[in-house]
């Protein structure tokens, strides 16, 4: 870090000495600091702090509604209770469920009214309200397609307005509207109308996912990021869901209960910051100095620092303002499209594996759906907190380790699967539970907190929210396709269910073992040249850097071969500090390194 004045009294980061000091306060926000990268912005604001804390408590909170929108048709929403039939003589008979092409062929031929028995059933259902049965039997199937095609279109607009507007911008927004329109969800009278809310609800979470989960990623920095990757997980957001539906038994009391529990968090939402360091890669350097002072501020992490624009000035950003979009992830660099390929891969398997849970073993929870999803929850809790603590404690379980373990768990508890249900083992078996739930639990924390990891660190700012709208747009997709695959696979070739996500597993795990590179401990990059060049060498003409190397292989033993590395080492400091000071046209700027 350079400085235009002596750095001498400076306190280092996180230490601030007693709050009696005020000539060293008044010291430390009149001196100008010249930064060179955001991670010293971050390291001088304490990269978590009270306001992580903040935010981080937010977004666990938020994911209570979002986890009950987005996941209420994979369990509660499609509970069938026993029907009451009105026969045409004024007399009645109880039908019991599920519902099968007799009991169907029985109802039209003699019921002239049919009734949803409620005290048959834990929880009066979407589909105990609509009667989604018989010939609307795929009407649920129908609801979550809508939905999740939503979340698609949601994803890929969200990418783009957090990359050009801003991720706030887009977060917020998303927040409030879809408040809005999970409380209009409530009136809907018929499955139609429910599902027009739901594809608007989808389209919101869609861009919320997206530019919220960038956002989160960038307030914090290496060491530290792990933890607001946890707080996408949804294992408190289910037990929570669970308790909600065994107190409220009906699907528009849930609702009700659940938008007026989470509707107070919106104000919370509102003192969130744009991302300083999207701001300061777009050049906005004044905007990013009022939100790096206000995440400093003595109520939040009490940095006891005072940013001006200049203080930023020589942190490498875009010299102007460009339109990025998926293209770009494909078709301006190589080295991007390799892994782009490989993140949409994984983010699609990742999708496979989590449908196949919810559409093989997670219809036989029978009357105990409510059990069933506090206890989803319960399973997902510990796999978060084993992560980051063997991230913190274990300086080689980077995230390669990472994706490669969780994808060869799955890929064994798959194979075990497979061959019990060619012995005949009935899917409701307990060794097949216990499997599944092993293989979904790890692929559902473990393996999607890598492959957000990889994707932060493996994507420049700029296009950083693309790229996650472009993974989860995928992971929509593999939704979709299991929708439309699974159950067809499950009635006419069961192990099917699981070859078909344990081949994309192995696939995953091969192209990962090749093209998955190591990026713990690594800065975030925050240019497209950057990809290309890195984050110190494209500073440097790449004339001098070749007279360096030259010089180095030439004269390996001149003066003892220390000569060769010194020379090296001060062509490259004197060619960065030149290139610094003449890009910025600052020349009374003292440069040292």
């Amino acid at each position: 870090m350079s400085s235009s004045s002596s750095d001498a009294g400076t306190p280092p980061p996180g230490k601030h000495g007693h709050d009696g000091g005020s000539d060293d306060e008044h010291d430390i926000h009149k001196k100008g600091f010249i930064y060179t990268h955001f991670e010293e912005v971050l390291t001088r604001i304490n990269p978590f702090g009270p306001y992580q804390y903040f935010t981080c408590f937010c977004i666990l909170y938020a994911s209570i509604e979002w986890a009950g929108n987005y996941s209420f048709m994979d369990a509660l929403g499609v509970i069938e209770p026993d029907w009451l039939c009105l026969q045409a003589d004024n007399t009645t008979s109880n039908i019991t469920s599920p519902t099968n092409d007799a009991k169907c062929a029985y109802i039209k031929a003699n019921c002239t009214q049919l009734t949803p028995i409620k005290e048959s059933a834990e929880f009066h259902s979407l589909v105990a309200a609509f009667q989604l049965i018989c010939d609307d039997s795929d009407k649920p199937k129908l609801i979550q397609i809508i939905q999740v095609a939503g979340s698609l279109i949601g994803s890929i607009v969200g990418g783009h307005i957090g990359d050009y507007y801003g991720r706030k911008k887009g977060f917020f927004s998303g927040q409030f509207c879809i408040i809005l329109t999970s409380v209009m969800a409530i009136s809907a009278k018929d499955w139609i109308a429910y599902s027009i809310c739901q594809f608007l609800n989808g389209f919101l979470f869609g861009m919320i996912e997206v530019t919220s989960l960038t956002m989160m990623m960038e307030y914090t920095d290496n060491k530290y990021r792990l933890i607001p990757n946890a707080c996408f997980q949804w294992p408190i957001a289910y037990m929570v869901m669970a308790l909600i539906a065994y107190l409220a038994k009906d699907w528009q009391y849930f609702f009700i209960f659940l938008n007026l529990i989470t509707a107070p968090i919106t104000i919370g939402f509102m003192l969130f910051q744009e991302s300083p360091r999207w701001l300061i890669t777009k050049g906005r350097l004044e905007q990013a100095c009022e939100v790096l002072n206000d995440m400093g501020h003595q109520r939040w992490n009490h940095a006891r620092v005072k940013f001006i624009p200049n203080d930023l000035k020589m942190i490498p950003r875009e010299k102007r303002t460009k339109f990025y979009s998926f293209w770009h992830l494909f078709f301006t660099n190589s080295k991007l499209a390799k892994q782009s390929i490989m993140q949409i891969v994984s983010m699609f398997t990742f999708s496979l594996v989590s449908s196949t849970y919810l559409y093989t073993i997670g219809q036989f929870h029978g009357e105990n759906t409510i059990m069933f999803t506090f206890l989803d929850g319960v399973f997902r809790l510990w796999v978060p907190v084993t992560v980051i603590f063997l991230d913190y404690r274990v300086p080689k379980f980077g995230r390669k380790p990472l994706y490669m373990l969780s994808l060869s768990i799955t890929a064994l508890c798959f194979a075990a699967i497979i061959v019990l249900v060619s012995l005949d083992y009935a899917l409701d078996h307990i060794s097949i539970y216990v499997l599944t739930i092993i293989a979904t639990m790890i692929n559902a924390s473990a393996f999607w907190m890598s492959i957000v990891q990889i994707t932060t660190q493996r994507y420049p700012t700029v296009i950083r929210c693309i790229a996650f709208g472009s993974l989860h747009s995928f992971r929509h997709i593999g939704v979709i396709v299991s929708l439309l695959f699974v159950d067809p696979l499950l009635k006419s070739w069961t192990v099917g269910a699981y070859i078909v996500p344990e081949v994309c597993v192995i696939l995953t795990l091969v192209m990962g073992f090749f093209l998955q590179p190591e990026s713990k401990g690594k800065p975030l990059m925050d240019r497209m040249k950057e990809v290309k060049y890195g984050r110190f060498e494209n500073e440097i003409p790449k004339a001098l850097m070749r007279i360096a190397a030259g010089h180095r292989y030439t004269d390996p033993q001149a003066n003892g071969g220390d000569n060769a590395a010194t020379f090296a080492k001060s062509i490259f400091e004197g060619a960065a500090n030149r290139h610094r000071v003449s890009s910025h046209g600052d020349n009374s700027i003292s440069m040292h390194m």
